[in-house]
């Protein structure tokens, strides 16, 4: 790179040269990470050289010039930051009496699963990718609120996780839109005799089918807890006898969950993602319960 000086002079050249140094470190860290040394390496150490290894690939990920490499880079760099949240994650669950440790890899995790959503967000092909990393967010909110003592600290952690789900919509949206697309590949319309072969869905989308019903199955229990908790949390909590907002906010969480709490786990999954795009759509603003607090 320093012999090329800068991009203008040889940008080809350039560009083939930047992709490869952020493929190196990223294989180089995706294979630390995923096959970690632990007998030869301390913990600590490991998650060090991964993180470096992933910055110095993130350095390489052009994701501001236009280019035909572009979205790729913007994948990775999503992809970067989803894996060292993730790492960032684990650390906070399996680290135990440093609390400045913890509270470090805490903030580390949040922000980066922030840039992954961003990032993801911006990428019109990667639903999968962008509702398991808000899911993994939910979890991880799930598992502050697990050691929170005050029942108005949980309350404010589990709005926040609240919050996440109902940004999932937009993943379920392109999900949804491809589900149809597909179908609609496989059931065309009668032409009659016109056309001899039944077309591919594997061909005309992209979509895992699959990765999406796991993560279906993912994401309905743990909005079917999140619901449950916050209708026992708000109406322990709740200071005022009569508060018209929070009986509402009740009410709508009991309603959403009596609703997945009835829907049938074993329809199409059209139906299902259907399903959770209605309910989502019933989260509107207000509806998390962040107001009534500040009120």
């Amino acid at each position: 790179m320093k012999s090329l000086v800068r991009r203008e002079s040889h940008a080809v050249v350039w560009d083939s040269v930047n992709w490869e140094l952020s493929t190196t470190y990223f294989t180089l860290a995706t294979l630390q990470q995923d096959y970690a040394p632990l007998s030869r390496k301390a913990q600590e150490q490991i998650e060090r050289e991964v993180t470096e290894a992933m910055v110095k690939s993130l350095k390489y990920c052009d994701l501001h010039t236009e280019s035909a490499r572009q979205p790729l880079y913007q994948y990775r760099a999503a992809t970067i930051h989803h894996r060292l949240a993730s790492m960032y994650h684990s650390c906070f669950r399996n680290q135990v009496g440093d609390e400045h440790l913890r509270k470090q890899h805490r903030g580390l995790a949040e922000l980066h699963y922030s840039k992954a959503v961003r990032l993801f967000h911006i990428l019109k092909d990667a639903p999968c990718e962008l509702l398991r990393t808000q899911l993994e967010r939910v979890a991880f909110a799930e598992f502050q609120m697990a050691g929170q003592n005050s029942n108005t600290t949980k309350l404010k952690t589990l709005r926040g996780a609240l919050e996440i789900m109902a940004e999932t919509r937009h993943a379920f949206q392109l999900i949804h839109r491809e589900l149809l697309e597909e179908q609609s590949q496989v059931d065309p319309p009668d032409r009659g005799t016109e056309g001899t072969g039944s077309p591919d869905p594997a061909a005309s989308s992209g979509l895992n089918t699959q990765e999406v019903q796991r993560l279906v199955a993912v994401f309905e229990p743990s909005f079917s807890f999140l619901l449950l908790q916050l209708v026992k949390l708000t109406t322990a909590t709740k200071r005022k006898p009569s508060g018209a907002h929070e009986e509402e906010l009740v009410k709508t969480y009991k309603q959403l969950y009596s609703t997945l709490l009835r829907a049938d786990k074993a329809a199409p999954l059209p139906g299902r993602v259907e399903l959770i795009l209605s309910l989502l759509g019933q989260l509107g603003p207000g509806t998390s319960g962040g107001d009534s607090e500040a009120s």
